[in-house]
């Protein structure tokens, strides 16, 4: 065995798997990066829906018809009504905002520059129709390859 190959870890990383959504380290390509903003989009969209609907439209039926009037079952909607108000408008936009940054930061990656270019002013959305590095780069595999990273040695 020579020298070098001491310190090499002894198994072949075969390609970038994501280990997880909400980290920021790896790439991902332009198609996997619009198909999650496609995603978020319509689980919003989804989420808004089944509020408007049903919940708003159920606080609304209650104010209507009371008028002023307590009826049976109507502090519990009103209660349910205010309590997912801000979670619609606030939380879940905010919960998805922050996944589509990290995602925004691995799209970056692709393209071998800091997460911290996102800073700059429509960076981010001329980024998203940059071409990624043909090969792999100091921020990961190249993304949907099966091909085995020369840094990690077999022994």
């Amino acid at each position: 065995m020579r020298n070098e190959d001491s310190g090499a870890i002894p198994y072949e990383k075969s390609n970038n798997v994501e280990i997880s959504l909400f980290q920021k380290n790896g790439r991902i390509t332009r198609k996997t990066f619009f198909l999650r903003l496609i995603l978020c989009v319509l689980l919003w969209i989804i989420i808004h829906i089944v509020y408007v609907f049903v919940i708003e439209a159920k606080y609304n039926e209650f104010k209507k018809i009371g008028g002023g009037k307590i009826q049976k079952g109507a502090a519990n909607v009103e209660m349910l009504y205010k309590t997912l108000t801000p979670v619609d408008y606030y939380v879940v936009p905010a919960i998805l905002f922050v996944f589509m940054l990290i995602q925004a930061i691995k799209r970056v990656h692709d393209t071998n520059h800091s997460g911290w270019r996102l800073l700059i002013p429509f960076y981010n959305v001329l980024v998203l129709f940059f071409n990624g590095t043909n090969e792999d780069n100091d921020y990961g595999l190249l993304p949907n390859t099966r091909k085995s990273n020369p840094k990690y040695k077999r022994n």
